[in-house]
């Protein structure tokens, strides 16, 4: 069987919460939060033999992050607007 190449790591179909994290640019403690709120719908974790840490499907991830991600608009600045009634 071939080695993967040297210096990459493979595509995982899983992915622990850090790695996520790693993966759209944002904390641990923000996907931790999202995983850990039942409004979120998050899927129930997997578990790698032999370790406790949970681990989320990347695919499902990606298309969650890029719905969550669409969904956001920036808002608009009011504290610089003229004050009329001044």
């Amino acid at each position: 069987m071939p080695e993967p190449p040297k210096g990459r790591e493979p595509e995982r179909t899983t992915m622990t919460i850090p790695k996520l994290a790693d993966r759209v640019g944002r904390s641990r403690s923000l996907i931790h939060r999202l995983a850990s709120d039942p409004a979120e719908g998050w899927p129930a974790p997997a578990y790698r033999p032999g370790s406790t840490r949970p681990e989320y499907p990347v695919e499902w991830f990606d298309r969650y992050w890029a719905q969550r991600q669409a969904g956001i608009r920036q808002g608009k600045r009011t504290d610089l607007a003229k004050n009329e009634d001044e």
